[in-house]
């Protein structure tokens, strides 16, 4: 018998060993669940409004499309305006976007085509753009990661990531950011 033919045999011995012996049963794997969340109701043309314990208003969310996800503690929004209202009950700020969600520790985030007014007089700001905004409904902090653009009385700027404060008026960009001011005329 040549050294070949003796490996071959060989092989052939081992393989059907291990044939017999790994006589085991695999456990199928069990099927993946598809989560297909449904909402626990929807409205159209909504609108929210919330008040301090004095009785003034705080915020008013528009929205003409809205679904409410209880599993998620989310509710989604089409078109959502949000108002942010002063210490005396006025209309300070107004927030669009095309599409916005909100959770349940009162976190909104809007994205596409999000733009913020101020509507006081004495507001810092006249208009902000972004694709996206993160805006806590408490605290009055907002944050971005996307392009933004600032407009304000005397100013216009640009940049990169945005952190800010509505109430406190304070509003910082992060990156690439560039800026142009306007003298008053005398």
């Amino acid at each position: 018998m040549s050294r070949q033919t003796l490996l071959f045999a060989l092989l052939f011995l081992v393989a059907l060993a291990a044939w017999q012996l790994g006589d085991i049963e695999l456990v199928p794997e069990p099927p993946t669940e598809v989560e297909n969340y449904q909402p626990d109701f929807t409205a159209k043309n909504l609108v929210t409004t919330r008040f301090d314990a004095d009785g003034r208003r705080t915020e008013r969310l528009e929205s003409e499309y809205a679904e409410y996800y209880q599993i998620l503690e989310q509710a989604t929004f089409n078109k959502p305006v949000v108002y942010m209202f002063d210490k005396q009950g006025e209309a300070e700020w107004k927030v669009t976007a095309d599409t916005g969600v909100l959770n349940t520790d009162d976190n909104v985030i809007l994205r596409d085509k999000v733009h913020l007014d101020g509507l006081l007089p004495t507001s810092f700001i006249s208009t902000l753009d972004t694709p996206y905004l993160e805006l806590d409904l408490v605290t009055q902090n907002v944050r971005s990661n996307q392009k933004v653009s600032i407009v304000g009385k005397d100013f216009q700027t640009e940049g990169v990531g945005l952190k800010g404060h509505l109430e406190r008026q304070y509003f910082e960009l992060l990156d690439q950011s560039h800026a142009i001011y306007f003298n008053e005329k005398r």
